[in-house]
């Protein structure tokens, strides 16, 4: 991983998935990754986009769209069918662009709390409400994450692969605060050791770097240090000062951070970056080491010459960060 490297934490606006894998291509020349296009609709969200592999996996998580989102079903519906040829589409574009890219390459899918907290069962709750099933996913989870890291290799055969699993709602999974079907109350909190060691199995699948991405204001920076992520991600602006002790820990694990930041210039994001790492206890260059910037992950919000406007800023930023530390 190079000093300070730039990459984006997954979904792009557009829908075309070969333009939008030459524009990563082009910005995150150092830290590529695989985009995603949820403005394609069912499927190409992220939910719908994780459980279409999941189901080739096991065909007892074949889900279909309803009002609420995501429920379980029998057979490979349309939604499904059309969700494939998305992955087709992303995968292939991959391969056109990057054949020969040999830098870090990062692939994300989601993992097994927030899929648990969004996907229904046939009555209408969510998976949460059944550990049982929650490991059953998290298994599947587990052999889909092979097989696509596997058809990766082939694809990308220089690239260094980076898993990130995407856990936005694992905060509320942690808190209780998941409303039941009723919307009256809420699933039980699920208990932090369980948390940590469903990821750690789903992690291990790779023996390459790993990322655990949370886009909330409370980063559970334990549970990911503990499930032995590489690198948490998460959005500097929502988490604040809170997590300085965190990060220090989590860098004196041998890990590093992947920071997401939205910066109005690059003198903000140096100042920025620079006094995150002070406040951790790190001169520049070395803070630099330990480092991937990010943008907040709302680039599916904007137009596309206003996604790609926040990567040139991270990217200068990058640049600076590097002079700084010479």
């Amino acid at each position: 991983m190079q000093p300070a490297s730039v990459t984006a934490v997954g979904a792009w606006p557009g829908t075309s998935a070969l333009e939008a894998a030459k524009i990563v291509g082009e910005l995150c020349s150092e830290f590529a990754h695989l985009p995603e296009l949820p403005d394609r609709g069912p499927g190409g969200d992220m939910i719908g986009r994780t459980m279409t592999l999941v189901s080739r996996t096991a065909s007892d998580f074949s889900v279909q769209t309803v009002p609420s989102g995501w429920q379980l079903t029998s057979g490979r519906v349309a939604d499904l069918r059309r969700a494939d040829g998305y992955w087709s589409e992303d995968l292939d574009s991959c391969e056109e662009v990057f054949a020969d890219y040999n830098g870090d390459f990062k692939v994300q899918l989601v993992g097994p709390w927030t899929l648990a907290a969004s996907v229904e069962n046939r009555n209408g709750e969510k998976l949460l409400r059944d550990l049982g099933a929650v490991a059953e996913l998290s298994q599947a989870l587990t052999l889909t994450w092979a097989a696509l890291l596997e058809d990766m290799r082939k694809r990308l055969p220089q690239a260094r692969l980076v898993i990130q699993i995407d856990e936005p709602l694992i905060r509320d999974v942690l808190r209780g605060s998941i409303e039941t079907q009723s919307k009256w109350s809420a699933y039980p909190a699920v208990d932090h050791v369980l948390v940590e060691n469903t990821l750690r199995e789903v992690r291990e699948v790779h023996d390459g770097p790993s990322v655990l991405h949370c886009c909330t204001d409370e980063v559970p920076f334990d549970v990911i240090r503990n499930a032995g992520f590489s690198a948490p991600s998460f959005d500097v602006a929502l988490v604040g000062n809170s997590c300085t002790e965190a990060l220090g820990q989590h860098i004196d694990a041998g890990g590093s951070i992947f920071l997401g930041i939205d910066p109005e210039n690059v003198g903000a994001g140096v100042d920025l970056v620079t006094r995150i790492g002070h406040r951790v206890g790190y001169g520049v260059h070395e803070w630099n080491s330990h480092i991937v910037l990010t943008p907040p992950c709302d680039l599916i919000d904007m137009s596309m010459s206003q996604a790609r406007a926040k990567i040139e800023i991270l990217n200068l930023v990058s640049k600076a960060l590097r002079e700084v530390s010479e």
